[in-house]
């Protein structure tokens, strides 16, 4: 298999539509000769996370050897919650009407979790500890393949010329990167890094329009060795697309979604 043409996208938290329209704009399926690279942030700030979760597992599944998905900061913060004490519920205070967790339970499955049988409440009748307990329960207990699947991501994906990531690496390592690197690093490293690197760098989690000057969502490269590609999907409804062409070493990027958010 001859892989003429990479594509990477980040940061899709929780929005399926500008998913499936950045699938169908790499036509995975029509062409054999792509690859995609997608670099972490599935969950959070949108309705529809587990759906997105969902969609890139399959992704993988179908595309094993050219569907490489990647673990970020939101999606180990998800985990991180699910595994932790009881007692710590900070996860669950900042999931904004409980956005992220409505996307994996139904309605009567979030009431029982709460401790009644309205569907159409999300009070909750038990103390914070026994309320955080029974919601991670019964999203570990229906979901246990999708969260098994994405805690076995990886947090980066390496190639000869390239480096995918979530966040960024530790580049002052040079050549060392990889062992120099720790985890938390590839998943939340902030502020960005640009200039010339060994490779070029692949990145999302910060977004573009904070670096360009006019504050714009396209995909940024500093005209050296990093690429940045978070659009901020929640706020524009789109997700850039980067894609890399084997044969002529060139690049170009696209923007897919159903239409830009106003208001």
């Amino acid at each position: 298999m001859i892989i003429e043409r990479t594509y990477a996208l980040s940061d899709i938290h929780g929005h399926i539509e500008p998913l499936r329209a950045a699938l169908e704009l790499v036509g995975l399926d029509r062409d054999s000769a792509a690859e995609l690279v997608l670099l972490g942030d599935y969950v959070d700030r949108g309705p529809a996370s587990a759906d997105v979760l969902i969609t890139v597992r399959e992704l993988c599944l179908r595309f094993p050897d050219r569907v490489t998905a990647l673990l970020g900061n939101h999606d180990d913060w998800f985990l991180d919650w699910l595994d932790g004490g009881d007692e710590d519920f900070s996860w669950l205070m900042g999931d904004a009407d409980l956005g992220t967790v409505k996307s994996f339970l139904t309605p009567l499955e979030l009431a029982h979790a709460l401790g009644h049988d309205d569907p159409s409440s999300d009070a909750s009748a038990l103390d914070g500890p026994t309320m955080n307990h029974n919601i991670k329960n019964a999203i570990l207990t229906k979901h246990s393949g999708l969260v098994g699947w994405l805690r076995r991501l990886p947090r980066v994906h390496e190639t000869d010329d390239q480096i995918f990531v979530h966040a960024g690496i530790d580049e002052e390592a040079g050549e060392q990167w990889r062992a120099a690197t720790p985890d938390y690093v590839f998943t939340e490293k902030f502020p960005p890094t640009f200039g010339s690197f060994v490779k070029t760098v692949i990145a999302g989690h910060v977004r573009t329009s904070e670096m360009h000057e006019d504050g714009s969502h396209g995909t940024f490269h500093d005209g050296d060795s990093h690429y940045y590609i978070d659009g901020s999907v929640e706020v524009t409804g789109r997700l850039n697309v980067l894609r890399f062409s084997a044969a002529d070493g060139t690049d170009e990027s696209f923007v897919a979604g159903p239409a830009a958010e106003t208001g």
